[in-house]
């Protein structure tokens, strides 16, 4: 039986047994159903077993309080706004204790707006074990105790909109500048959008997986699956 998560969960298994993982999380108020969207583009081949977990329902300050599908409290998007620290550290353990019940040598955390700035924040404060992350029109959490990159810190793309209307451009920058001097390797690329994801960021999301993670091969699969 697979690990169970406290909401709802969208799964969609690889074509093999026992395939590596690929966890993306939604959006502020969105569902795991926008993330299995972009399998088409991002996994045809069914390489990847597919996780994409639904966030709790909580208050959101930024909505005026209202309740939604969300991974932790958005305060506000200014530049220094303070941020729901506790709130962040709290899912991401809550994410890794998950993923570590898994059991699988290779996860690949990802995700969409808020849930692409939890994936990195898992990734490198948290320390969930991943072998890339892919952020899509993110942005970089708690940017000021961002920890410097370790040997084994795993390789970011970062796709964004250059008429991105929610997160502006400036914080693609600006995250991608901070972890580069941290020392992590990032890849990013901006695109000809708003606050979304197009078919031709997924392609290249999908070329940086192979050349980065696999080695420009598909992911392995244990010979005992």
């Amino acid at each position: 039986m697979s690990p169970q998560w406290p909401e709802t969960l969208w799964e969609r298994p690889g074509r093999r047994a026992a395939a590596p993982l690929l966890v993306l999380l939604h959006g502020l108020g969105a569902g795991p159903e926008d993330m299995a969207g972009l399998l088409p583009a991002l996994d045809p081949e069914e390489d990847w077993h597919v996780l994409a977990p639904a966030a709790p329902l909580r208050r959101v300050t930024i909505q005026g309080g209202l309740r939604m599908p969300a991974w932790y409290d958005i305060l506000d998007l200014a530049a220094d706004s303070p941020e729901d620290a506790q709130g962040i550290a709290a899912m991401a353990t809550s994410l890794g204790q998950w993923l570590a019940d898994w059991r699988r040598s290779t996860v690949i955390l990802g995700g969409f707006s808020q849930g692409a700035a939890l994936s990195l924040h898992a990734a490198l404060h948290a320390r969930v074990p991943a072998q890339a992350v892919l952020v899509f029109s993110g942005y970089l959490p708690l940017r000021h105790e961002l920890p410097p990159a370790a040997e084994d810190s795993p390789p970011i793309f970062w796709g964004h909109g250059t008429r991105d209307p929610i997160l502006p451009l400036e914080f693609a920058r600006i995250g991608a500048t901070i972890l580069e001097q941290k020392g992590y390797r990032v890849e990013r690329r901006d695109y000809p959008m708003a606050h979304q994801v197009v078919a031709t960021e997924l392609e290249d999301a999908r070329t940086f997986l192979r050349q980065q993670v696999m080695g420009g091969s598909r992911p392995e699969v244990p010979s005992s699956a």
